[in-house]
């Protein structure tokens, strides 16, 4: 089932991947350009190369509270919330949902994710975007712990690239694609 659900949220991360694409067309900083190329090509984005960008999340056109209607429908698919709101609304839901993963993963963080069982250790990184259904233990941890470093580092109002790191650290991560 967790592969199915899987494809449902795959099928929305090719329209976060335009939207962004879009958005950084307006920018007068090439970097989210480039980086939208390079997960377009197929490769995964490091920790490190969203930290360098996060400034462009906290103001238009990519602040959570400025994000056109479609990209937010399309990041509320991929945590599965329904996109049949009102954009309003929408945005809500999904700043409120990011928030919690967010405090999630502060609380993981202290914890220690060699701390997760291979049970819990899956779940979480599902909640996060990756599928977890064919990877190792091993690469999930890597991946968390990936996913951790950004998330930890990250302020509330950049809540936005929290919520399109879920597709940009996902997309392309090993043999998560399956």
């Amino acid at each position: 089932f967790l592969d199915a659900y899987h494809a449902l949220r795959r099928d929305a991360y090719a329209d976060v991947l335009r939207s962004l694409a879009l958005a950084a067309r307006s920018l007068p900083e090439p970097r989210l350009w480039e980086l939208c190329a390079k997960v377009q090509r197929g490769a995964q984005p490091r920790a490190a190369e969203l930290c360098a960008i996060r400034g462009l999340f906290s103001a238009s056109p990519l602040g959570l509270s400025k994000l056109r209607a479609p990209h937010v429908k399309a990041l509320s698919r991929v945590l599965f919330l329904t996109p049949r709101l009102p954009a309003p609304l929408l945005r809500h839901r999904l700043r409120s949902h990011v928030l919690e993963i967010r405090q999630l993963d502060q609380a993981l963080a202290r914890l220690g994710p060699s701390e997760l069982s291979e049970e819990e250790l899956r779940a979480a990184c599902y909640l996060r975007g990756l599928n977890s259904t064919h990877l190792s233990a091993g690469e999930c941890r890597a991946w968390l712990e990936q996913w951790l470093g950004l998330s930890c580092r990250l302020q509330a109002s950049e809540v936005s690239l929290l919520a399109n790191s879920l597709v940009l650290l996902s997309l392309n991560y090993r043999r998560a694609q399956a």
